[in-house]
C-alpha cells in the first residue's frame, strides 16, 4: 500500500496540499478552470477505495461492483435520527484541494464520502511521517521487515488495517478484514461465477497484486465497507 497522504481528525480532515492554477507572472490570473473530484478508485498499489454503502439520505446510487467491492451484508441500513455526523472535509483529488463545479468553492465532502476520505489518508500515510501525530498512518515499511512469507504477511496486513482504521474516532468497530481469496469474499456474492473469480485472482496474484476488503462500523449506526489493492 503507497502513496502519501496527511493527519485527519474526526472532524474532518487536513489537505495534504493543493493546486488550484497556476501562478500569476504579471497582473491577475484568468480563472483556472474548476477540478472537480474524480470518483474513488482502487489502482494496483497506490489507492485505499471506499464504497459507502448507506449514508445519511441512503443508500448510494452506485451499486456494488464485483470488480469494485463486496455486498453489503447489513440490510439496507439509515443512521437513526440524531445520530453523529460523520464530518465534513475539503475534497481532495490525489493530494489537491478542488473546486466546486457549481461555484467557485472550494468542493466539500459530507457524511460517508468524508469519512471514507480520511480513511484513505490515513491508509496512503506512512506511520511515523507525520511528526506532529507519529501514531497516524499505515505502517506498510514494517511489512518488509518482519513479515516474511505471504500468509504472514496477509495476517500482518490485517492486524495494521484494524490498528489503522480503529484510529478514526467516527469508526467504532472494524467488524473484518478478509482478502479476494479467502472463502469469506465468495459468501459475500453469492452470484458470482467462482472459476472466472478464481481465474482473475490467480491473474492479479501473479502480478503480486492482492486485494483486501475492511468493514467497518461507524458512529452513525452505519457500515461501510472500504477495499484497499497493492504488494504485500
Amino acid at each position: 500500500m503507497t502513496a502519501g497522504g496527511g493527519p485527519v481528525g474526526p472532524g474532518g480532515d487536513r489537505p495534504a496540499g493543493g493546486r488550484l492554477g497556476g501562478s500569476p507572472a504579471a497582473g491577475p490570473s484568468p480563472p483556472a478552470p474548476p477540478r472537480t473530484p474524480s470518483p474513488p478508485t482502487a489502482a494496483s498499489g497506490a489507492s485505499f477505495a471506499a464504497q459507502p454503502f448507506a449514508t445519511a439520505a441512503g443508500p448510494v446510487a452506485h451499486g456494488p461492483d464485483p470488480a469494485a467491492a463486496v455486498l453489503p451484508y447489513l440490510p439496507h441500513e439509515f443512521p437513526r435520527e440524531g445520530a453523529p455526523s460523520l464530518g465534513r472535509s475539503l475534497a481532495l483529488d490525489e493530494g489537491d484541494l478542488v473546486l466546486d463545479g457549481r461555484s467557485p468553492d472550494l468542493a466539500l465532502v459530507v457524511g460517508a464520502e468524508a469519512l471514507r476520505q480520511a480513511l484513505e489518508l490515513g491508509v496512503a500515510t506512512q506511520r511515523g511521517s507525520d511528526r506532529l501525530n507519529t501514531p497516524f498512518g499505515f505502517d506498510r515499511l514494517a511489512l518488509g521487515a518482519y513479515a516474511h512469507d505471504l500468509p504472514t504477511r496477509k495476517e500482518f496486513l490485517t492486524m495494521e488495517l484494524v490498528r489503522c482504521l480503529s484510529s478514526d474516532l467516527r469508526v467504532t468497530d472494524v467488524r473484518e478484514v478478509f482478502f479476494d481469496d479467502d472463502p469469506r469474499y465468495l459468501e459475500l456474492r453469492p452470484g458470482i461465477d467462482e472459476e472466472d473469480h478464481r481465474r482473475e485472482v490467480a491473474a492479479a496474484h501473479a502480478a503480486r497484486v492482492h486485494t483486501v476488503f475492511a468493514v467497518v462500523d461507524t458512529i452513525a449506526s452505519t457500515a461501510l465497507t472500504l477495499r484497499a489493492r497493492g504488494t504485500p
